[in-house]
């Protein structure tokens, strides 16, 4: 008996009898077939399609800025947003259709997008996977130069070059020829390397064709002669932006980088007259501040410090941004330092540190602020010091006088007060004995006077280092090793002062401390180990303690560990002598480092910390594992 709705012989199945609908039904069977797999082609279309615009959104953030002649900003709110929607949306394509003709298109949507937030190694990772799957891809032009930058971006200039290279050969008319000089500009710019920059500029600029936004490059290169100081070369630059460019501010900006270049080139009849062009502009552009500030270093650069001080001092509110506060009180510093009023210079300083990012010569400042404030210090103590503290004090402030502050006269009274003092401890005598030395031989053009107070150190003092300093020549002196062997002497006294007794003890203690101490006893490494222990520990008591201190490196052989032991400074602490650039010049001359050494006094070591371990953030896998770069292992 055959089953119900089945038709046909034997033992076989059969299909149900689709009766007189069966070829509507079939139809529409068909069509939602067909309609499936539109829409699945639709979804992979569609999808990408999101992921271009999403990035086209974030990019025309970027186009704005470059029509106004402005570095694009960094990506951030909606812009990163949308980079990172197209990172997602070109990700879905890779997943959900493998081996799908749009690959080629997301791998590289991804690697721009990566690169335009600044995630190079994701941008490298993407772009060499579309060169080792796609090796004909359509984007090669322009991969190969965003591969080029990538690596320039992380610091791997040799493969860099390797892709920048490849670009020239198979693309020798490609318009990213000029533009990568243009970017490795932007990056020595943005990293302060300003001579790479300047170069990338000039050679972005002496480009046939592919030259973009010559206005704003031709500014950024005059950024860089000023900071290079080539004024001479940085104003020729200046004037061709000015005459060039669309931009209104643009034109402002170079104008006013041109009346700083004036005014350091002394060239202030022309850098007054176009102080005065530039005044009406200033208002437009919130410039204001900056325009004053200009004028007033020309001023200050004249002698007219009369003039600048009130015009700094009464600057409008609304005017005071944080580059213009800073320079304002920079300048006021200057001018109170040269007028001897040191408590308002000080001041002044303070307030130019806290925005001295914006300084021209920040560490200049810095030092003098210093200066003052060690000065300062000591002239408050002085008040209520007594017995050697005073002569001491009296140091200090001719130190900051002379290394510092440029005032080589009032240093040199100090410092025979200092030394005539008969409070003054024995160093402190010693190195206001040089001091002294210093201030009359290489500041103050007295020889004679330099001469006697020689005679009186190697008299008073013979054995000091200050002593050993005046009396070797200059190309012979060997300060440290006059130091080693001396200590090598205080050794070897307190060695032979030793029974032998103590002497079998310290073989002793060495052994337990390090079994290759016992074996190279004969040879008196364990004794010259122990030997620095007694000389640093007079009253030790025998015998020594079960547990001795930590094994190191003999003092003998530490520089820094003589050089402190002897009360004197590291050369990397050492203060230095500025030039004030406005007002009145002072005749200071830098002496090396042995003579601040020797006058200074200061047995601190300035140890810098370890930098904490840095911790490396993982990328996470794509989700995708069927396109790999060669030799990669799944």
């Amino acid at each position: 008996m055959e089953n119900d709705g089945m038709r046909g012989a034997g033992n076989g199945p059969r299909r149900r009898s689709m009766g007189p609908l069966s070829g509507t039904v079939r139809s529409a069977v068909a069509g939602a077939v067909l309609l499936l797999l539109l829409t699945a082609g639709c979804a992979k279309y569609n999808t990408f399609f999101n992921a271009e615009r999403a990035f086209d959104n974030a990019e025309q953030v970027r186009e704005e800025a470059l029509k106004r002649h402005e570095d694009p900003p960094e990506p951030s709110g909606q812009q990163k947003a949308n980079y990172e929607i197209a990172i997602r949306k070109a990700q879905k394509i890779l997943d959900d259709f493998p081996g799908h003709s749009l690959t080629d298109d997301a791998l590289f949507l991804q690697a721009k997008a990566y690169h335009r937030l600044a995630s190079y190694r994701m941008s490298i990772r993407k772009l060499d996977l579309l060169f080792s799957n796609f090796p004909q891809t359509e984007y090669q032009e322009e991969a190969l130069y965003l591969q080029g930058l990538n690596y320039l971006l992380i610091g791997s200039l040799a493969k860099s070059q390797e892709y920048l290279d490849r670009l020239a050969k198979l693309f020798p008319k490609s318009r990213y020829q000029a533009e990568t000089r243009k970017v490795v500009g932007d990056n020595a710019f943005t990293m302060q390397d300003w001579n790479t920059a300047y170069d990338s500029y000039r050679e972005y600029l002496a480009q046939d064709n592919g030259v973009q936004n010559p206005d704003q490059v031709g500014l950024k290169l005059g950024e860089c002669c000023w900071e290079l100081k080539r004024f001479s070369d940085g104003v020729p630059v200046l004037d061709y932006v000015i005459e060039n460019t669309l931009s209104p501010e643009m034109s402002f900006r170079a104008k006013l980088l041109k009346v700083r270049m004036l005014t350091r080139m002394n060239e202030f009849a022309e850098a007054n007259a176009l102080i005065g062009e530039i005044k009406p502009e200033a208002e437009i552009f919130q410039s204001e501040g900056m325009v004053a500030l200009a004028e007033a270093k020309n001023l200050f650069a004249q002698g007219e410090g009369e003039v600048a001080t009130p015009l700094l001092q009464n600057l409008p509110d609304e005017w005071k941004t944080a580059e213009v506060r800073a320079g304002a009180a920079d300048l006021l510093g200057y001018s109170f330092l040269n007028e001897g009023k040191w408590a308002l210079a000080r001041e002044q300083f303070k307030t130019a540190l806290a925005g001295k990012r914006v300084l021209e010569d920040q560490e200049r400042t810095r030092r003098l602020s210093g200066n003052l404030q060690d000065y300062l210090a000591a002239e408050a103590a002085l008040k209520d010091a007594s017995g050697e503290k005073v002569p001491r004090l009296k140091l200090l402030e001719a130190n900051a006088l002379l290394f510092g502050l440029g005032r080589p006269r009032q240093a040199a009274e100090l410092y025979m007060e200092a030394t005539a003092d008969t409070n003054a401890d024995p160093g402190d005598a010693a190195r206001a004995l040089y001091g002294a030395i210093l201030a009359y031989r290489d500041h103050l053009d007295r020889p004679d006077s330099a001469d006697i107070f020689a005679a009186s150190l190697q008299e008073r003092f013979p054995d000091s280092p200050q002593a050993f300093m005046v009396a070797s020549d200059p190309g012979d002196r060997d300060l440290l090793g006059m130091l080693l062997d001396r200590q090598r002497r205080v050794q070897a006294d307190s060695l032979a002062a030793l029974s032998p007794e103590q002497r079998a003890a310290l073989v002793a203690v060495g052994s337990e401390w390090s079994p290759a101490i016992a074996d190279r006893s004969r040879k008196g490494t364990g004794l010259r180990r122990r030997m620095v222990y007694l000389s640093r520990r007079e009253n030790l008591v025998y015998p020594p303690p079960e547990r001795g201190p930590q094994m190191g490196p003999s003092p003998g052989r530490n520089p820094v560990a003589a050089a402190d032991s002897l009360g004197l400074r590291p050369q990397s602490t050492l203060p230095e002598s500025v030039r004030p650039e406005y007002g009145r010049d002072l005749p200071v001359t830098l002496p090396d480092s042995s003579a601040l050494d020797m006058a200074s006094g200061i047995d601190t070591v300035t140890v810098p910390e370890p930098e904490p371990e840095k911790k490396v953030k993982k990328n996470k896998s794509d989700g995708w594992d069927y396109l790999r770069s060669p030799g990669e292992q799944p």
